[in-house]
C-alpha cells in the first residue's frame, strides 16, 4: 500500500466514477482501476461495487475511507 494508492481510493470514493476520478488525478482510467484492484487484494477486501463505470463503497470501504481520509488530511502541508 502506498500514498497514491491512497490518494486514488480518496478521490474514487468521492465521485464514484472511475473516468472522472482518472481524469481529475492526471492518470489513465486503467492505472486507476489497476491501483485500486491491486489495493483490494493488498486488504483482502472488496472496497467498492462495480456498477459499469459507476462504484459505490462497501460497507468496510466506507470504514475504511475514514481513516484513508483523516491520513491524508494529516500528510497535506
Amino acid at each position: 500500500m502506498n500514498l497514491s494508492q491512497l490518494y486514488y481510493f480518496s478521490k474514487l470514493s468521492e465521485l464514484e466514477h472511475f473516468s472522472k476520478a482518472a481524469k481529475e488525478l492526471y492518470i489513465t482510467q486503467p492505472s486507476l482501476s489497476h491501483a485500486i484492484k491491486s489495493l483490494e487484494t493488498e486488504l483482502g477486501v472488496q472496497l467498492f461495487e462495480r456498477e459499469g463505470r459507476r462504484m459505490r463503497l462497501t460497507p468496510f470501504g466506507k470504514e475504511f475511507a475514514i481513516y484513508v481520509l483523516s491520513l491524508i488530511h494529516i500528510s497535506e502541508p
